[in-house]
């Protein structure tokens, strides 16, 4: 059978080099624009340069220079994207069978086109562009994109393992024609091409389930949340049923011991007493009674850890809304917000800030807490490990909503816009 010039080692560069970058570019990286793209530049330099110097190797060396190229790639990985070493070394993985495949699958195509053209003539290099922009554009447009939404990728020692087998199992059984024969044929590179398109779709695979599993625990802790709101705020209004009714019975001691004595410092201290409990009353009165329940549990809990809390809000203004989803938008921000300020040594900085307003036809719900340290959001304008802010978010949307959050002047700031009339879109 009539042997075949083997893939360009140019071409496998640049095919590895192209893989890892899909994931730069969708995963939250670690340096700027200017500082990751001259990295990335030096990669792709250094890694063509690495495989061509290597390309006439003995087959004794094949697999020790595949091994350090593929050790490049993960370095390249690990230093531009803000991940972990586990989920750099799962991203390897793939961006290694993806490579492999693509560059088997163009060079597949050449040889049948022009068998004995080289591959640096410009209809070669047309080819080469075609082929590896449709396969890495697809990957990235159906696939890659949404990986930025996920500051962790949720890799699993389990799942690492697999990948990692997987990569290497297509990439031994692909090449193993070539490694007996010394040389390449069409069979070889029908084996090879089909081999790494199997080992990318069951990696692929795995990914879903990676997906999957990652959605399943974001709900799980969404669920956990919500039910954490509502048993807050019937804990919240069976304290404030118990404090109402206590006022009522030291009201009616007060006027008891008025009618049985009358000296002037006592009755002074007596209006004091009086004055404070009807100021206690007065408090938090939204004119929403699930809010109301939530501003005075919060409020109490805010004395008890030296967070000065204050709030303006209008409740009607939230009732169209259910029990269930006050609780979610307003309990959830307020949790987060004091968790945020209890971290803080300083007790004059934890500050809290809420406002409820009418706003050209919406609602304004404006949570804000001092924070010392600015706020890094992932692809979505969310915070990393953000399950209660996505919780809000998603509450919501249910009713047209947005929601919005930023770092301003140490403050940070959590902003939720909803329809006034509560209809759903």
């Amino acid at each position: 059978m009539t042997a075949l010039p083997d893939i360009p080692r140019l071409y496998t560069a640049l095919a590895e080099w192209l893989a890892c970058l899909l994931y730069v570019l969708a995963l939250r990286r670690r340096w700027g624009t200017a500082v990751t793209a001259a990295v990335s530049g030096a990669v792709l330099a250094a890694l063509g340069a690495f495989l061509q110097l290597t390309g006439s190797v003995p087959l004794a060396w094949w697999i020790p220079c595949m091994a350090a190229a593929v050790a490049g790639m993960y370095l390249y990985l690990f230093g531009c994207c803000a991940i972990t070493a586990r989920d750099a070394g799962y991203c390897c993985a793939r961006a290694f069978i993806l490579a492999e495949f693509a560059a088997s699958l163009e060079w597949q195509l050449h040889c049948l086109l022009w068998p004995r053209r080289s591959g640096w003539e410009p209809p070669a290099l047309a080819l080469l562009v075609a082929v590896y922009g449709v396969v890495f554009g697809f990957v990235y447009a159906f696939e890659f994109r949404r990986l930025g939404r996920y500051p962790d990728l949720g890799v699993t020692r389990r799942a690492l393992a697999s990948a990692v087998v997987l990569a290497s199992t297509a990439f031994a059984v692909s090449n193993l024609a070539f490694a007996q024969n010394g040389q390449a044929t069409f069979n070889v590179f029908y084996i090879r091409t089909l081999v790494d398109l199997a080992g990318v779709l069951v990696i692929s695979i795995q990914q879903e389930q990676i997906t999957e599993a990652r959605l399943h625990r974001e709900l799980e802790s969404m669920d956990n949340v919500l039910h954490r709101q509502y048993e807050q705020y019937q804990q919240s209004r069976e304290s404030i049923r118990l404090i109402n009714r206590h006022c009522h019975d030291l009201k009616l001691q007060i006027a008891a011991i008025r009618a049985e004595h009358d000296p002037g410092k006592q009755a002074a201290a007596l209006d004091e007493m009086e004055s404070g409990i009807r100021m206690y009353e007065a408090q938090n009165k939204t004119g929403n009674p699930v809010l109301d329940t939530l501003l005075t549990a919060k409020s109490l809990y805010c004395q008890q850890h030296d967070i000065n809390f204050t709030c303006v809000a209008d409740g009607h203004l939230l009732d169209f809304m259910p029990t269930g989803d006050i609780c979610t938008i307003v309990g959830t921000a307020l949790d987060n917000a004091t968790e945020s300020v209890q971290t803080l040594q300083d007790t004059e900085k934890r500050l809290i800030r809420i406002a409820i307003f009418a706003q050209h036809g919406f609602v304004m719900l404006r949570f804000e807490n001092y924070c010392e340290t600015p706020v890094h959001l992932d692809a979505d304008g969310m915070p990393p490990h953000g399950y209660g802010v996505r919780t809000v978010k998603a509450a919501a949307e249910k009713y047209g909503g947005t929601v919005t959050v930023h770092s301003e002047d140490n403050w940070f700031i959590l902003r939720v816009l909803l329809p006034h009339s509560g209809g759903k879109s």
